[in-house]
């Protein structure tokens, strides 16, 4: 396991997938980047936190936009309200299961 920068522990590659992360998993680690912070990103900004080639997070931003998980605001980009919206169902799913 490493810590990544969003301060979320993930799972290491192993040698043989090391570089040739899944498509999915890319486009966690852009959520990931862009989740914790206050201010909404820029693609430079994603892709050094996010630790992927400035080309591929265009890409997958694009995609994320597309289905709503993220938004543009100016050049920049944040989390959009389906995400926080599945996030918000699966907190209060919790706390209900909690109590």
């Amino acid at each position: 396991m490493i810590d990544d920068p969003s301060g979320m522990t993930r799972p290491t590659s192993s040698p043989a997938t090391r570089g040739r992360d899944s498509y999915l998993e890319r486009c966690l680690r852009v959520l990931e980047a862009i989740a914790p912070q206050p201010a909404p990103l820029t693609l430079a900004r994603i892709s050094e936190l996010g630790d992927l080639p400035l080309s591929t997070v265009h890409r997958l931003v694009r995609a994320l936009e597309d289905c709503g998980a993220v938004e543009r605001v100016g050049r920049r980009y944040r989390i959009a309200g389906r995400l926080v919206a599945i996030t918000a169902h699966a907190t209060l799913e919790r706390l209900d299961r909690s109590n």
